[in-house]
């Protein structure tokens, strides 16, 4: 048994033992508060806290930001090139016990390697991480604990899933904050951010917002757009 199935099944061995318990894990991976907004408050907080190196702060909180959106395209294109790969729930041959109020039709037709989730997640705590030790930490372990093993549990992934899309997230986060590129993504933007800041900061608190929700609302206009495009309105 390799170390995927042995994870999956050690986990998958409590599933349809509590209602209770089942549902509350199923509620807590589908609400987007929980997804994006806890790790994106803390950047708000690294955003407005007063500190000497507030500036650098700021600027790492916008290569963050922007770690975000490049470690979800790259799961995209990784998942697009790579073999097609079934998720737990939908492979007969796992022998994946559903838990409660689990259904094969979730996420049918997406696979599962690496977990965008899981990206995005851990470039966000990374970049919570290099602001602050303590906080980032935290950051990490909640990214793990309430985010990336409940997607395990409940068949959306497999372990190895949730560690490369992890890595993903933490890279691009790394690679985009180090001098060069952090200065060049974060610079007009600064400068707009004391220039015009009422503008800013309504941008801003929409862009973030979006990061809270996943990119839920982004994903839901692309499809649209994407099917008026290729279907007649009249």
């Amino acid at each position: 048994m390799n170390p995927d199935q042995y994870l999956l099944g050690l986990l998958n061995a409590f599933a349809r033992r509590s209602l209770i318990f089942d549902t509350a894990i199923g509620f807590v991976e589908s609400q987007a508060v929980f997804k994006g907004a806890v790790v994106t408050s803390l950047l708000w907080l690294a955003w407005f806290q007063r500190d000497p190196d507030q500036k650098l702060r700021r600027s790492v909180v916008i290569s963050t930001l922007a770690a975000t959106i490049a470690s979800l395209l790259l799961t995209k294109i990784i998942r697009f090139y790579l073999p097609f790969r079934l998720r737990p729930i939908h492979d007969p041959a796992v022998g994946f016990t559903l838990p409660y109020n689990v259904s094969t039709e979730t996420l049918w037709n997406w696979g599962s390697f690496p977990s965008d989730t899981s990206a995005f997640e851990f470039a966000l705590a990374v970049g919570v991480f290099m602001i602050w030790r303590r906080w980032g930490w935290l950051a990490i372990l909640y990214s793990l604990v309430v985010i990336s093993i409940p997607r395990v549990y409940l068949g959306y992934h497999y372990p190895s899933d949730i560690v490369a899309g992890a890595l993903i997230g933490a890279v691009v986060t790394l690679i985009m904050s180090g001098e060069k590129i952090r200065i060049a993504l974060s610079r007009r933007l600064l400068l707009w951010s004391d220039e015009y800041p009422g503008v800013f900061y309504c941008a801003f608190f929409l862009f973030t917002y979006e990061v809270a929700a996943v990119f839920e609302n982004t994903r839901q206009i692309l499809t649209a757009a994407w099917k008026l495009s290729h279907h007649s309105v009249w």
